[in-house]
């Protein structure tokens, strides 16, 4: 009779270390609900006019535009959407060209503070005083939009100028990527 009942506690907790195992791979498979689109171009001006061009080789100087879409591939609500968009190395972003313009920024990618970001340091008088964050030393954008309907997409927008601060052989040209 014990071990009637053993043998059943076993076939009971293996079903359930089954069934666990076969949701666990169930959810790994599941797409995700959220997609996401990056888009990279070039700003040129064109007669007085600003045109897109690909992005493939940008130059000291040039300024890119990053568009990310985020779209909803479920049939539910997506709750407390963070959106971000990182801050392509050797650039600066553009003051202003933040859209939605209530974007949050970050030097390091993991603390976000409301845009300008601002520094405490202490001058030379010993007086602790704010300075703004150089938008150069910037790496990060976040939105917090909120709730993303099913079937629904937003799009985040920034544009970058292409710094000039790698050593002066390297400096011509870089290459970027787009990402999908």
């Amino acid at each position: 009779m014990l071990k009637s009942l053993s043998n059943k506690i076993i076939f009971f907790l293996l079903l359930i270390v089954f069934a666990f195992s076969a949701n666990a791979q169930s959810s790994a498979t599941k797409a995700a609900p959220v997609e996401v689109k990056l888009v990279r171009s070039k700003l040129v001006m064109v007669d007085g006019k600003e045109t897109f061009r690909d992005a493939a080789i940008a130059k000291p100087g040039d300024v890119l535009q990053e568009v990310a879409t985020y779209t909803n591939t479920s049939n539910a609500t997506v709750r407390k959407l963070e959106a971000t968009l990182p801050i392509p190395k050797n650039t600066e972003l553009v003051e202003g060209s933040v859209s939605p313009n209530n974007a949050m920024a970050s030097t390091d990618g993991v603390n976000f503070s409301a845009m300008p970001l601002k520094r405490k340091v202490r001058s030379p008088n010993g007086v602790e005083v704010e300075q703004p964050v150089a938008l150069s030393a910037y790496r990060s954008l976040r939105w917090f939009p909120g709730d993303l309907g099913a079937g629904k997409s937003l799009s985040f927008t920034a544009r970058f100028r292409v710094s000039d601060d790698r050593p002066a052989a390297a400096n011509s040209t870089i290459k970027t990527e787009t990402k999908k």
